[in-house]
């Protein structure tokens, strides 16, 4: 990793394409604030954290893996960010939605020192028992400035045809929206009526209903006066008129119609569930958003309105939605004010329902923010509704144009009472009008949602349409996912039918791209069934000659069915004519580059798969490094102030090989002309890899360097610096083998896999250069990586054959070759093994194998072998119905506890607390007591933590 001034985002998208949610899969512990983001995006001093298991008790601080440089954090408070009140109430189905999301185990951290919440996120992230940290992000809701000459109030509702709509359907009976905003004036003559009063818990300081709130009775307030001091409590009202930005949203979702006063609403007599999630002090700022989503999820209510967003969009938010789109709910939120396609969240998360803003002619609002994901459009721009006081006001933005749409929903639900939300919304998107006919309108195309809300149509709909949506893209090629020109793309989509059961869908695959050809334009998908899920495919796309380096092409799915009269679409896009490959062909995967990293092929790890085995990413940086005095190096690795050296430029892509005995085998040719201090070097780079044991856990990269001068270079050296990341990478340790030439690193920690580099050429002597931004006066202690610095590493022959002690350090290294003396068009070439194994023994003959299969022998060392580790087995039977055991291995004699939590982390009691010898125990498991569901038994031993999901079944 890099030090911790310069720490960088990454994540690697496997790419399963979905419009539910792209795969991802963490390939390291390093976070960087995505770019657009200001401090006023995130509350300062505060983390949002989710542990990978069930959250570890009376945590104090968090494990860096440096017991001589333990966490700086202090920590000032530790809550779940989310309750659940009395879990035991709750259905077993229920438990398992939130447990699926993992609710129950995601915390929010308040720490005291000044660190920077990056630096602090970071420091967290070298904590094995963290799954993700992130910000706590702060939202902003979406209004613009009023336009106080606006001459006609509500005329929104001739827009939307609300007047006729009520003819068929005339409110929504009482049907329950979630305001999660501002708060609410919830004493407006227009909205009092219509405040959602939950009469299972009335003030009496008592949680009557056991849902983990006191008293609350009309809604909750999550942030009370100030973010700097959040205490809840009981009352969501808005408490001035600077924050009435709540107060408006009301008025729109549901304000009190034919009462004689004020406005009037699409739904008429919803009822509101407030949910004050802002400060009193802040009119623009959402602090809790996701908590008074969850809370409303729990509450029943199945439509929620959400008028705010924010760049910041982190794996919280998407837990969150995955949630409330698991129970039924229609999350509908505001596409943003940008006036832009770049994302905002919640809007840009997979299963929301993001509304634009349209002005009174249909035309987008100028500051509207539009996109593919957007859902429908609806009217933003000077509306009038409820403020503060009883009073009323004009705002514009698409934080109005959102409850009109949750509004409409209401309605179509009361009017087609066996509706879900989400199937509720499907008619309302539907049956929008088309508006991209409009002049003003030709650049949005598509983007803009189905349409312009039309609630007459969508009550008075027949509600026979299916309604497809994709859930999850598959793509075969034959060029390892690099998606070269002239390769043909196989597509598989499954598709589910969100509404009525139909037949004869026509499946249609387009794209505006010049740059693909699509062989296989349409697939009939047959007959399909509401709630169902079929998978269709192949459609055949090939990739066209002169397609540009790792081109984004926007693809159309089609959905006809001429027979009911129903038409749609869907969008997604693939990134085309990668310049790297996955390798993929035998128990390590990795990628190869045109540009000589292995790896990635970009920057921060990304692009690329890194190298993993077992599922677990074990690098961060493989860069080829090549150099003759202390101001000439050619490196696209890591450099200055976050930077990265580009100076080795693609000649020819990386192409696999035919008729050959490698599983893998490919080449790219480079040079260096990208350094204004050029060597003046080309390079060709081969990457092979084998399936069968004993080659089947390493992969050979050789690089062969020739001198493109008219005059000869001396002093060459050739090497790579690699950054190595086992366990999460900061408990490492490195060591160097002379013999095999091998140097390795593994972890302290347990079940800790082993990995390094082998040089496999013997044209000149080794190199070998440690390194760890941990040491003081180590290259990588300030961050930066100089060129003097590199040459250094490359030249300084075998610097030290370990690094790190006890439980270890975060590490790196630079392993080479050299001196070369290269005449003009002289070549040599070297060659590296990347290996990974279950032990030293194991990585050891790899290193043999490697050596053998490159050509020359080498004698392998005594094996070591890993002492036996702490572990707990799965209780069986699994789910238990009323007895049942598990086993605990301990490896030496000491203490051994073991308690039961339930699914919100309560203690329910402590099965095992004593002294107990090395070796194998079994322990019973009683669950006559338990109600059904989730459960977890954690084991603590000296020091160590396992924790086991145990599902009980009555």
């Amino acid at each position: 990793m890099k030090s911790s001034g310069y720490l960088y985002l990454f994540i690697i998208l496997i790419l399963t394409q979905s419009f539910t949610g792209i795969g991802v899969k963490p390939n390291n512990r390093i976070y960087h604030l995505p770019k657009g983001l200001s401090s006023k995006d995130y509350l300062p001093n505060t983390v949002i954290i989710k542990y990978k298991n069930m959250p570890p008790s009376g945590i104090k601080t968090f494990d860096t893996g440096d017991k001589k440089n333990p966490s700086t954090i202090k920590i000032k408070y530790q809550r779940a960010v989310l309750r659940f009140g009395d879990v035991s109430l709750k259905s077993y189905a229920d438990q398992q939605k939130i447990d699926k999301a993992g609710l129950n185990r995601i915390f929010e951290v308040g720490y005291d020192n000044n660190l920077s919440v990056e630096n602090a996120i970071n420091e967290i992230l070298k904590d094995d028992r963290v799954e993700y940290a992130e910000p706590s992000f702060v939202y902003h809701t979406f209004v613009d400035p009023n336009d106080p000459f606006f001459p006609v109030a509500q005329n929104y509702l001739t827009q939307v045809k609300a007047q006729e709509a009520w003819n068929v359907q005339p409110n929504a009976n009482g049907t329950v929206i979630a305001i999660v905003d501002s708060g609410s004036d919830l004493t407006h003559e227009d909205l009092s009526d219509n405040i959602f009063i939950n009469t299972n818990d009335p003030v009496n300081g008592i949680d009557d209903d056991n849902d983990g709130y006191i008293d609350n009775n009309k809604g909750w307030d999550f942030v009370g006066l100030t973010a700097n001091n959040i205490i809840e409590d009981n009352d969501p009202g808005a408490k001035s008129d600077s924050v009435d930005h709540g107060i408006h949203v009301s008025g729109l979702a549901s304000a009190v119609t034919n009462n004689g006063k004020g406005i009037a609403s699409i739904a008429q007599t919803a009822k509101l569930m407030i949910l004050k999630v802002g400060s009193d002090d802040n009119a623009r700022a959402i602090y809790r958003g996701y908590d008074g989503i969850v809370y409303a999820v729990d509450h029943g209510v199945k439509i929620i309105s959400c008028s705010w967003g924010g760049p910041g969009g982190g794996a919280f938010g998407q837990d969150v939605i995955n949630y409330a789109v698991s129970k039924g709910c229609l999350v509908v939120v505001a596409a943003g004010n940008d006036g832009t396609a770049d994302p905002e969240y919640p809007a840009a998360y997979k299963g929301v329902f993001a509304v634009a803003n349209v002005k009174d002619n249909d035309v987008k609002a100028p500051s509207s923010s539009f996109g593919y994901n957007v859902s429908i459009s609806a009217p933003g721009t000077n509306i009038y509704s409820t403020v503060n006081r009883s009073m009323y006001g004009y705002k514009t933005g698409t934080s109005m144009a959102t409850p009109i749409v949750s509004s409409a929903v209401a309605l179509v639900m009361a009017k087609f009472p066996t509706l879900t939300a989400i199937q509720a919304g499907e008619i309302l998107r539907l049956n929008a009008d088309d508006i991209y006919g409009i002049s003003g309108n030709g650049p949005y195309i598509d983007q803009l949602g189905k349409g312009r809300l039309n609630v007459f149509k969508a009550v008075s709909s027949s509600n026979t349409s299916p309604s497809i949506k994709n859930q999850k893209i598959t793509i075969n090629s034959n060029s390892s996912g690099s998606y070269t020109p002239g390769d043909t793309l196989s597509y598989y989509f499954d598709l589910k039918d969100i509404l009525q059961n139909t037949d004869n869908i026509l499946v249609g695959l387009s794209s505006s791209s010049q740059n693909v050809k699509i062989l296989t334009a349409s697939l009939n998908l047959g007959p399909i069934n509401t709630d169902q899920t079929k998978t269709i495919g192949p459609f055949k796309v090939v990739v066209q000659a002169n397609t540009l380096d790792n081109t984004p092409v926007v693809f159309k799915l089609s959905y006809n069915n001429a027979s009911v009269s129903y038409q749609d679409q869907e969008y997604f896009t693939t990134t085309v004519n990668l310049d790297y490959q996955n390798i993929t062909v035998n128990k390590v995967y990795s990628t190869s580059t045109s540009i000589g990293k292995v790896g990635f092929s970009g920057d921060d790890a990304t692009n690329g798969l890194g190298f993993i085995y077992k599922d677990s990413d074990l690098l961060y940086e493989a860069s080829l490094m090549i150099g003759n005095s202390p101001t000439k190096v050619s490196n696209n690795a890591r450099a200055l102030s976050g930077a990265y050296d580009h100076h080795f430029q693609k000649v020819a892509r990386i192409t696999k090989v035919t008729n050959t005995n490698a599983d893998y085998d490919a080449n790219a040719i480079f040079n260096d002309f990208g350094n204004s201090s050029l060597i003046g070097v080309n390079v060709k780079n081969r990457m092979t890899a084998y399936k069968s044991a004993p080659d089947d856990k390493y992969i050979i990269a050789e690089y062969e360097v020739t001198n493109l001068n008219t005059s000869a270079i001396s002093n060459v050296y050739i090497g790579l610096f690699t950054d190595w990341d086992i366990n999460g990478g900061s408990k490492n340790l490195l060591r160097y083998d002379d013999g095999l030439k091998l140097a390795y690193c593994y972890a302290s920690t347990s079940n800790s896999y082993y990995a390094g580099v082998k040089l496999l050429s013997a044209n000149a002597l080794p190199a070998f250069y440690p390194m760890s931004y941990q040491i003081p006066g180590d290259f990588q202690e300030d961050g930066n990586f100089t060129t003097a610095e590199k040459f250094s590493t490359l030249s300084s022959g075998i610097k030290s054959n370990t690094l790190g002690t006890g439980d270890g350090i975060d590490i790196m290294f630079t392993s080479g070759y050299g001196p070369y003396n290269l005449a003009p068009n002289q070549s040599v070439k070297v060659a590296f093994a990347f290996l990974a194994g279950d032990n030293l023994a194991d990585l050891k003959n790899s290193a043999v194998a490697a050596q053998t299969k490159y050509g020359q022998l080498t004698t392998a060392t005594n094996p070591n072998v890993l002492l036996n580790q702490f572990s707990v087995s799965q209780n069986y039977p699994n789910p238990i119905s009323s007895k049942g055991s598990f086993n605990v291995y301990l490896p030496s004699n000491g203490k051994l506890n073991i308690e039961i939590y339930d699914l919100a982390g309560k203690k329910i009691n402590t099965l095992f607390n004593n002294d107990l010898k090395k070796g194998t125990h079994n322990f019973t498991l009683d669950a006559n007591k338990l109600n059904t569901g989730i459960y977890f038994y954690r084991a603590s031993f000296e020091g160590l933590e396992k924790v086991m999901k145990m599902v009980v079944v009555k």
